[in-house]
């Protein structure tokens, strides 16, 4: 069961980036960037489940026990990590490997202005935007700078979208997600929350509830009461 929308006509659109506008890179990818990472930091055989602990979801206390595990500093690990990530991701990118999903092009319709709220790195969501000619659709992108502390801001807690709503200087936005960390990111920051199945995630059960499931981008513009 769905939760009731909101009455009110939207004044904003806010997006997740990854899986949400373009497509998510094969874990592989990441967990090799995460390998170099600690390779850079001298460790050269770590275990698969650090490895794991340092590719996606990290955790500040993941990476404080990974970090404590081979005796290295956990800023200098993370920042590592996140530069060998942003290598491979801006690579995933130009190769067309990392790409707007088709329905993307339905946003031009949208008459709201368009937000991008995000785990990953800011660095990385500017570049693919850029990349993929995309950046002059979105008015504001809220996502981490590439340090520890921001660790702490990644939904489900509601940093990024209430910045964003800010942004925008919008009262009653609509977030779009595409896990049920966004779910609860928009509930604790009091929006109504869409959950977009992809072909990642179309199995998927929720605990959180979201307002709305959908299964396309045109499927939230062309049914959705947005504000002029």
């Amino acid at each position: 069961m769905m939760t009731v929308m909101s009455d009110a006509a939207y004044d904003a659109l806010l997006l997740d980036h990854d899986g949400v506008v373009v497509t998510l890179s094969p874990r592989p990818v990441l967990e090799t960037a995460a390998t170099e990472a600690f390779a850079a930091t001298g460790i050269t055989d770590p275990r698969p489940e650090d490895v794991d602990a340092i590719t996606i979801r990290v955790s500040p206390a993941e990476l404080r026990a990974v970090a404590d595990r081979y005796d290295v500093d956990p800023d200098q690990l993370w920042q590592s990590r996140e530069d060998r990530i942003e290598a491979a991701l801006r690579d995933e990118a130009v190769a067309g490997r990392k790409v707007p999903y088709d329905d993307v092009v339905a946003l031009e319709r949208a008459d709201v202005p368009i937000g991008i709220v995000s785990n990953n790195q800011r660095r990385i969501v500017e570049f693919v935007l850029r990349t993929h000619d995309l950046e002059d659709r979105v008015r504001t992108v809220r996502a981490r700078p590439p340090t520890r502390d921001s660790l702490h801001e990644k939904k489900p807690e509601p940093t990024y979208l209430d910045a964003a709503a800010s942004d925008l200087g919008c009262s009653n936005p609509l977030y779009v997600g595409d896990s049920e960390s966004d779910v609860l990111a928009g509930q604790r920051a009091g929006f109504d929350t869409v959950f977009l199945r992809r072909p990642h995630n179309v199995n998927r059960e929720l605990d959180a509830e979201p307002s709305l499931e959908v299964e396309s981008l045109q499927t939230v513009v062309e049914t959705l009461d947005f504000a002029d």
